[in-house]
């Protein structure tokens, strides 16, 4: 209730109803009292904004190294395959040319 509208408030049918507000309400205190306690709640939403946003984006990263981690060991196990099979088939090569060369003699 502001000022103006006290003085009609205290008296007849409404007066109830005042000395509830006035009881209720508290003086204003100026916002300089707040910067403390201000700061300190927007420290406090930064850091759970930060901390939200860092849990979605270390789960984002966490997929994606283990897509690359997968990609890698496809890879080698491929590479590894083929150095085997190239291998035996030098191998097979070799006795068919030592086998020609008997055949030769």
């Amino acid at each position: 209730i502001n000022s103006k509208g006290a003085p009609f408030f205290d008296e007849g049918t409404y007066s109830l109803f005042s000395t509830a507000v006035q009881s209720i309400a508290e003086k204003p205190t100026s916002l300089k009292t707040f910067t403390g306690e201000v700061e300190a709640a927007f420290a406090h939403a930064k850091a759970d904004v930060l901390t939200q946003a860092g849990n979605a984006t270390s789960t984002l990263t966490t997929a994606i190294t283990a897509t690359v981690v997968t990609i890698v060991v496809i890879v080698l196990i491929l590479v590894i395959i083929y150095l085997i099979l190239r291998y035996r088939r030098k191998k097979k090569m070799n006795k068919k040319q030592q086998y020609t060369k008997l055949l030769k003699e």
